[in-house]
This record gives C-alpha cells, sequence and structure tokens, in this order.
C-alpha cells in the first residue's frame, strides 16, 4: 500500500507511532476492510489513524499489534507519549461521531477492560522467549565484557552488527524510562559508542535518552531520544 504524507503538525511522537502502526499494517498484509473485520474497529477509524488525522485510542493500537504479532507493551508506551504531544488539529466531534457507529461497542468495553492484563502477559512471555530463544547467547564474546548494575555487557559481533548479550532486536521501540533487557542493550551499545549512559541497569532513563539523542544528532537522526529501526542499526553498526 502506497501511504500519503504524514501531516507537518504531528510532532516526533505521534509521528513514531503512526509510522509504526502502517510497518504493522503493511507486515500484517490486512486491508483496512480486514481490520474493520477483525478488530472492534471500522475501515474509516482506521483510515484516520492510519493518516495522522486522530490519536488512535489503546485498543486499536493493542488490536493491531496482536494481529501482527508485535510488542503489544512497546507500543503502548510509545502512544501514551504521542498521546501527551499530539498537535494535530482536533477531529473530536468527526472521531465522536464515527466512534459512536463502531460495530460492538460492548466488545471494546471488554478490550480495554483486559488491555492492562494482556499487555503485561504478552510483555512477560515475548521477553521470556526471548532469552531462552535469543541465537546469539551461545556465541563467545568477540570483544570482552562490561558492564555494572544488574545487567552484564557481553559484545559479541556478527558480521557488521554487534551484539551485547541482552537483546537481539533490531526494530523494538525503546525509549524513557522502559526498563529490561532491551533498555540494558541500549545501553551497553552507547558505551562501545563511547558514550555515556550511566550504570548498564536496563533503565532508560533521562542519562540515557539524552545520549541516544546525541548518538542520532551525529549521524543527522531526528533527535527524538527513541531507539526504533533507524537507531538500532546505528547503534549496532561497527566498521
Amino acid at each position: 500500500m502506497r501511504w500519503t504524507a504524514l501531516p507537518e503538525s504531528l510532532d516526533p511522537h505521534a509521528r513514531q507511532l503512526v509510522v509504526e502502526l502502517r510497518r504493522l499494517k503493511d507486515h500484517s498484509g490486512l486491508s483496512l476492510k480486514s481490520l474493520q473485520a477483525k478488530t472492534p474497529f471500522s475501515s474509516s477509524s482506521w483510515e484516520r489513524y492510519l493518516n495522522g488525522k486522530v490519536l488512535p485510542p489503546q485498543a486499536a493500537v493493542e488490536a493491531l499489534a496482536r494481529r501482527a504479532g508485535a510488542d503489544v507493551a512497546s507500543l503502548l508506551s510509545l502512544r501514551d507519549a504521542a498521546e501527551r504531544t499530539w498537535t494535530v488539529a482536533a477531529v473530536t466531534s468527526a472521531e465522536s461521531g464515527s466512534a459512536a457507529q463502531e460495530r460492538d461497542p460492548e466488545l471494546k468495553i471488554r478490550v480495554v477492560a483486559l488491555s492492562v492484563a494482556a499487555g503485561a502477559l504478552l510483555f512477560s512471555a515475548t521477553t521470556s522467549v526471548l532469552l531462552i530463544t535469543d541465537p546469539w547467547r551461545e556465541q563467545p564474546p568477540a570483544t570482552g565484557m562490561a558492564g555494572v548494575g544488574k545487567h552484564q555487557c557481553t559484545y559479541t559481533r556478527h558480521g557488521d552488527q554487534l551484539f551485547a548479550g541482552n537483546s537481539t532486536t533490531t526494530s523494538r521501540l525503546v525509549m524513557r524510562n522502559f526498563t529490561g533487557p532491551d533498555a540494558a542493550e541500549v545501553q551497553c551499545l552507547l558505551l562501545r559508542h563511547k558514550l555515556s549512559p550511566g550504570d548498564v541497569d536496563g533503565y532508560f532513563g533521562e542519562r540515557t535518552e539524552a545520549e541516544v539523542k546525541r548518538l542520532q544528532r551525529q549521524d543527522h537522526l531526528p533527535a527524538d531520544g527513541i531507539v526504533g529501526e533507524r537507531t538500532w542499526a546505528l547503534l549496532r553498526h561497527v566498521e
């Protein structure tokens, strides 16, 4: 599907959210009509969400994430960041009018009620599977160990990519206030780029965010402090 340009009024967090939702929609192979059939939201609502006209509700983000097999918790965190800074001209009247027509409102209530539990369970399951099936953990370290705090940095090079032994993702969104192995991986890789994220404690705090922005500026990427696919590529790249 060929996407239209997003509104210039979208701030970086909102733009990142819509771009990620578009990527998941394309990856799933679902059309707008298919999304209508498989989620509690109409095709016209999905058109608005995926073109940056309206902030998608939490239940819509969860529904698409599950259909595409994506990390629900990461997407919801990105949506929360976008909600705080959403700057598209208000389309509240249009949204409320169309949302009232959406099919099966009782189903939407059930989805929202289950959202917190489902998100937490999926995040936990995804992290566990990643740690168990991590293909790089059995590789001997190529460049030694480092790290302080809860996590260690065991650096291993595979081709022109560097891995630090905490996560092998190259696309999962990581940002301010995230915790866990993905955040620790970011911190380890920042250290290899001679930056100073602080302790490798698996918490993506203010200092880690500042160093991510610094790295992004060095490579002329948008300095939003969010680690997405392009920033992962930069972090993992080795000459």
